[in-house]
């Protein structure tokens, strides 16, 4: 993109919406000295965000665990989502929101910060290319694990995000599309940047809450319009060793949706090709997002 047209695109800064090449946020503020600070990303479709409560209410509950305080109320942040999609004219966007601790007033303490900041902005989606999801993408199993919540609570969405990157960063080294990372006991987790999903004899398997993992709002989603297709389910916990014995794998996040993975590491998952659990419920989701 242009620099024009990079001056025309609004961005939203603390109270204010600027033209992105004019977006400042001091070199002081916690976010970029140390990562302090949480974030949403969320999508748009016709000009509504997709579950925009639900975000808001993970920030919320990621605010809380870093006992941040959060500036403004729900309404206030739907507001300002809300205002960017209109002044920039998307209807169909990915758009960020994140809140830091402020300024540093000299070392990692908290109780001298200043006020919080608040910066959003929007981009048009990107999609993956149709092969992605007519013939799936590849994943592989990382070194990098997950951190732990007895460290970092996993239901938080940190703008500390060198995990994931790591993590993906490795994915990348092999040709892979995808990161799938382990939690501390060696278990399957989640993807670099999603939710993963499974299916075995017609029943979707995912690993659970207590696997070190976020809590998806696209992965609630999905489990939702299972349960309304009378698709059995389980969350539980899942050994990488039971990967040649599944017959599909999908990742889920707000930015991809649903996509499929049919080759991990060097295994192909069940035939090679995007099974029908995952076309049922990709096709399920989209109609949620229509009807929402």
């Amino acid at each position: 993109m242009n620099a024009d047209a990079n001056s025309k695109k609004l961005v939203y800064v603390n109270g204010h919406f600027v033209p992105e090449d004019e977006a400042r946020i001091s070199v002081f503020d916690r976010g970029f000295l140390y990562g302090d600070g949480v974030f949403e990303t969320m999508r748009s479709y016709e000009g509504r965000m997709f579950r925009l409560t639900e975000h808001l209410k993970r920030l919320r509950q990621s605010a809380d665990i870093i006992e941040l305080r959060l500036p403004h109320e729900p309404e206030q942040f739907a507001d300002i989502c809300k205002q960017l999609l209109v002044r920039n004219g998307l209807a169909d966007a990915i758009l960020r929101l994140s809140v830091t601790r402020g300024r540093s007033a000299g070392g990692i303490g908290t109780s001298q910060a200043g006020e919080p900041s608040v910066v959003a902005f929007i981009r048009p989606p990107r999609p993956l290319p149709d092969s992605a999801y007519s013939e799936g993408v590849s994943a592989r199993v990382v070194s990098v694990r997950r951190n732990p919540s007895s460290a970092l609570d996993a239901r938080m969405k940190s703008m500390n995000f060198l995990n994931n990157i790591l993590a993906k960063a490795e994915a990348d080294r092999y040709g892979a599309y995808q990161a799938i990372m382990l939690d501390h006991a060696g278990r399957i987790a989640e993807a670099s940047t999603a939710n993963v999903f499974f299916a075995r004899d017609g029943e979707l398997l995912t690993p659970g809450l207590d696997c070190d993992i976020l809590p998806g709002i696209t992965r609630a989603a999905v489990l939702e319009v299972a349960s309304d297709m009378g698709i059995p389910y389980e969350e539980r916990k899942i050994n990488p060793a039971e990967i040649s014995g599944f017959s599909e794998c999908f990742l889920s996040s707000s930015g991809v949706e649903l996509v499929p993975v049919t080759q991990i590491d060097d295994q192909t998952v069940g035939a090679g090709t995007p099974g029908p659990l995952y076309a049922r419920l990709h096709a399920a989701y989209r109609e949620l997002v229509r009807k929402e």
